[in-house]
C-alpha cells in the first residue's frame, strides 16, 4: 500500500482521482509493470524517488500545476470523471507550444466511445472529432505529407494514425485537444503495435474550434488565417504561449542568489532573500491549486522580478 501525502503536504489537497492517477502510475513503474517505464518520467531523477510525492517533488510546481489545471479541464467537460478514468498512466509532461501528458489508456476503445458520448454536452463541455485538417498534427507521418488530402477536400479522408478529439468552448481560448492512437482500429492495425508518442492529452492555449459542424459531428474551424494557420504557428513555435511562472520564478530567484553574494547586507538582499524564502514555501501550495493558483503566482512573479531588478538596477 502506498503512503497517502502527509496532511500537511500541498499535495493532500490534490483531487483524489488524480491523486489515484499519480500513486497508480508511480507504483506500477516501481514494481516493473509491463510498458510503464516511462511513468512519470521526469520524476525519476537522481535520487531515485522512494514515492509517488517525491517523484512529484522532482517534477516541480510548474509541472505539478499544468497537470492540475489538465484535470480542472477534463473535469470541467465530463463531471462524472468517467472520462478522467480512463487513463491507466501519466506517462511524461510537457508544456510550451502546447503543454499535456502522454498516457496509456485503460482501454483505446473505451476511450474513443466516451469522446464520442461527449458530444451533447450532458456532463459538461462539448467533445467533437477533428476532420481531418485538424488532426494532422498528432499522426506519424508529417502534417505537409497529408495536407493535400485536406486541400482537395476529400470527404472520405481519414486521419491515417491517430483519432483526435476538441473541446468545444470559446474559440481562440484555452481548450483541452484529445489524441488515440487507432493501432487497434480494424484496418489500422500495425505489426509493432501502439506508437505511446501518440496517445496524449493536452491543453492548446487558443483553440481553432468555432463550433460543431452538426451535418457531420466534427469540428469547424476559424477561418484559416484567424484560427488555424495562428493555432499552428503557437504549437509548433510558442508563439502566444502563457509565462510559465512557476519556472521563472524559480529562474529569477536563482539569478537573485548569485547577485546577493555580491552585497548580501544591502537593504535590497535582506528583501529579495526574504522575498525568496516566502516562494519557497508557498510555490507547491500555489501549484497544486490549478488555474487559481496559477493567477495567484503571477502577482508573486511580479513580486520577484521587481526584487531582483533592485538587486541590479542595470
Amino acid at each position: 500500500m502506498h503512503p497517502p501525502p502527509p496532511v500537511e503536504s500541498p499535495y493532500a489537497d490534490l483531487p483524489e482521482d488524480l491523486r489515484e492517477t499519480i500513486v497508480r502510475s508511480f507504483v506500477d513503474r516501481q514494481a516493473g509493470a509491463p510498458g510503464a517505464e516511462d511513468n512519470l518520467m521526469f520524476g525519476f531523477r537522481d535520487p531515485a524517488p522512494k514515492t509517488a510525492w517525491d517523484a512529484l517533488d522532482h517534477l516541480g510546481p510548474m509541472a505539478v500545476n499544468l497537470l492540475v489545471r489538465l484535470f480542472h479541464r477534463i473535469e470541467g467537460i465530463d463531471r462524472t470523471l468517467a472520462t478522467w478514468r480512463t487513463i491507466q498512466w501519466i506517462r511524461n509532461q510537457w508544456w510550451g507550444g502546447s503543454a499535456g501528458i502522454k498516457v496509456v489508456y485503460r482501454d483505446p476503445a473505451a476511450m474513443r466511445r466516451r469522446l464520442d458520448e461527449l458530444f451533447l454536452g450532458e456532463h459538461g463541455k462539448r467533445v467533437a472529432r477533428d476532420a481531418y485538417m485538424g488532426g494532422l498534427e498528432h499522426q506519424l507521418r508529417p502534417a505537409m505529407k497529408l495536407l493535400p488530402r485536406a486541400l482537395f477536400r476529400d470527404a472520405r479522408a481519414e486521419l491515417p494514425d491517430a483519432d483526435t478529439w476538441r473541446e468545444v468552448d470559446v474559440p481562440l481560448q484555452e481548450a483541452t485537444h484529445f489524441c488515440v492512437d487507432k493501432s487497434d482500429v480494424r484496418g489500422f492495425e500495425r505489426s509493432e503495435g501502439r506508437h505511446p508518442q501518440l496517445d496524449d492529452i493536452h491543453l492548446d492555449w487558443t483553440s481553432p474550434v468555432e463550433r460543431i459542424d452538426e451535418r457531420t459531428g466534427r469540428c469547424d474551424y476559424l477561418e484559416p488565417w484567424e484560427g488555424s494557420v495562428m493555432h499552428w504557428v503557437e504549437a509548433k513555435l510558442g508563439h502566444g504561449a502563457p509565462v510559465f511562472t512557476f519556472e521563472r520564478a524559480r529562474e529569477a530567484i536563482g539569478r537573485g542568489k548569485e547577485l546577493f553574494r555580491l552585497s548580501p547586507g544591502s537593504a535590497e538582499a535582506a528583501c529579495f532573500q526574504e522575498i525568496a524564502a516566502r516562494w519557497a514555501r508557498d510555490e507547491m501550495a500555489l501549484a497544486v491549486r490549478g488555474r487559481v493558483g496559477y493567477e495567484a503566482s503571477k502577482a508573486r512573479l511580479d513580486e520577484i522580478e521587481r526584487a531582483l531588478r533592485a538587486l541590479d538596477p542595470r
